[in-house]
């Protein structure tokens, strides 16, 4: 086949070639967003163990940058990673122990029953949860990080908050 009629994949996907992220612009952009990553980690597995899980997030993430196709959606793929890495290290800490993980740090307050009841949540429910509340993300944006579908974040969440709410109503009697 001569090079005139040769057509690119990025003429059929309508554009140009995605550029590729350096690895000075990833530690600049990580270095921005490392905040809002601790804060995601320190939800999923507890604030004391946030850093480590950024930091596993960070190393991976570098290792594996050329697998990044859009540099724009660098955020999303972050916290996709993240999540991941959280419960993996969930995953991993269960195994090594059969007690409890205590996560909340300060003791006492007025959500503290409130707060005890989202920790004891199954991951999925937790995340769909905390990614949506805590984090402000849209229903569709979790349903895009957590590659699931919409309708199922949307049945997980409205189950969650019933069952929240009956625990907790029950946890006041």
């Amino acid at each position: 086949m001569d090079g005139s009629r040769r057509i690119s994949f990025a003429r059929l996907r309508g554009g140009a070639p995605t550029s590729r992220l350096d690895r000075a612009e990833f530690d600049r952009r990580f270095g921005l967003m490392r905040g809002r990553l601790e804060a995601i980690c320190g939800s999923l597995v507890g604030a004391s163990d946030a850093p480590d899980v950024v930091h596993d997030v960070y190393l991976l993430a570098r290792s594996r940058l050329h697998q990044l196709r859009d540099p724009d959606a660098l955020e999303a793929w972050l916290a996709r990673i993240a999540v991941n890495a959280c419960h993996g290290f969930r995953r991993h800490r269960k195994r090594l122990t059969a007690y409890p993980i205590a996560v909340l740090e300060a003791p006492g307050g007025p959500d503290l029953a409130l707060r005890e009841l989202i920790e004891r949540l199954p991951a999925r429910e937790r995340t769909i949860l905390v990614l949506h509340y805590g984090y402000g993300y849209a229903l569709d944006e979790v349903a895009a990080l957590l590659s699931i579908n919409y309708a199922t974040v949307r049945s997980v969440i409205s189950r969650t908050r019933q069952r929240l709410f009956r625990d907790w109503t029950a946890a006041d009697r």
